[in-house]
């Protein structure tokens, strides 16, 4: 059914007239990686032994219709994009699954859209994570945040002094169980919020992010039914070819039975710091990663180390290399003391 409803929208799309398409893009995105995994923590395969797959990495590849179409009012114009996950391997029981999916309007005084589509918090962190929707080495499985929200109501403004972008954004919680508090419902229009201020000068991009009331569970200090998130990034490319990422980020639970506070009184929180490098040589691109998380009540500690090359065929199609490893410090998972996790493989990634 979802195959049938993706093929009348993309056909409809291009059916319509030559001025109504003139703005519009049909694009896509096979990310696919052969992938040797041994996952004792249980992020992906949770295969025990090393298990050779051929899979969709981090679910990633994608086919959408995005654009633009002028008003003729205020210089404005509606942006849209409906974009759906595929899996190229055809494993996924499902053909199409909903990712950034929105509309809105565009103008001098900027941008406002509705619908569901990637987080603030999760927009900032995209340029330090180096190994973003490459097998398990994307930074969700290192900490919270990196969410694809459904009601969003955003907007961003223009170019601040062309150095500062603010984004302002909120969520109904459509009668939910309220995060806080067991006898009330969310019941607002903003009872999901986030903001974020991006600056962004020459070689550097430095942004501040704070995402309040998001539902959900900590990875570590409990499971909290929603979370507060203050996150710091900067990245800086040097002679077009050395880039180096940060992202600092402190997650504190909001726990439902006790006011808002863990049952001992104390705020259930994780610390998340993580750091990238890479270096461009020709087609080549040489690239690590460190990360490590921290759960204040549990002390238990994950980190995280990535190393790849890619190697860039053409301007669409680049080939990749890795090794990532994760290990959980003062945790047992299945009866196993600090677990870890390995993978390493090959992928290529295809876009148009």
């Amino acid at each position: 059914m979802k195959k049938n409803l993706l093929a009348v929208a993309v056909g409809s799309l291009v059916a319509l007239p030559g001025a109504a398409m003139a703005d519009a893009k049909i694009y896509g995105k096979f990310n696919v990686g052969l992938d040797g995994q041994q996952d004792e923590i249980g992020l992906d395969s949770k295969a025990t032994s090393t298990t050779w797959r051929l899979q969709d990495q981090n679910d990633s590849s994608r086919i959408g219709v995005k654009g633009t179409q002028d008003i003729g009012m205020a210089d404005m114009s509606v942006i849209y994009q409906l974009e759906y996950g595929i899996n190229p391997d055809g494993s996924d029981t499902n053909a199409f699954t909903q990712r950034n999916i929105f509309v809105g309007l565009k103008g001098d005084y900027g941008i406002g859209k509705v619908g569901k589509f990637d987080t603030p918090i999760k927009e900032t962190g995209v340029k330090a994570d180096q190994f973003n929707d490459e097998s398990i080495g994307d930074d969700k499985n290192l900490m919270v945040g990196e969410t694809r929200a459904n009601n969003m109501i955003q907007y961003s403004t223009p170019k601040l002094a062309d150095l500062v972008t603010v984004t302002v954004a909120v969520a109904p919680g459509e009668g939910r169980q309220a995060v806080d508090d067991t006898k009330d419902g969310d019941t607002g229009v903003a009872d999901t919020y986030y903001a974020s201020a991006e600056f962004e000068q020459g070689i550097f991009y430095g942004a501040l992010a704070y995402a309040g009331h998001e539902a959900g569970s900590l990875k570590f200090d409990g499971a909290t039914a929603g979370v507060d998130i203050i996150r710091a990034t900067g990245f800086v490319k040097l002679i077009d070819a050395l880039e180096i990422g940060a992202i600092y980020q402190q997650a504190t639970g909001i726990d439902q039975a006790n006011g808002g506070k863990t049952a001992n009184g104390s705020d259930a929180k994780e610390k998340t710091g993580l750091a990238s490098i890479a270096y461009t040589f020709d087609a080549f691109k040489f690239k690590a990663e460190y990360g490590q998380t921290k759960g204040d009540l549990t002390d238990i500690k994950r980190t995280e180390m990535a190393f790849g090359v890619d190697y860039k065929l053409s301007k669409a199609l680049t080939a990749q290399v890795y090794y990532i490893n994760y290990e959980d410090k003062n945790r047992t998972v299945n009866m196993i003391s600090d677990p870890t996790t390995d993978s390493y493989g090959v992928g290529l990634v295809f876009n148009f």
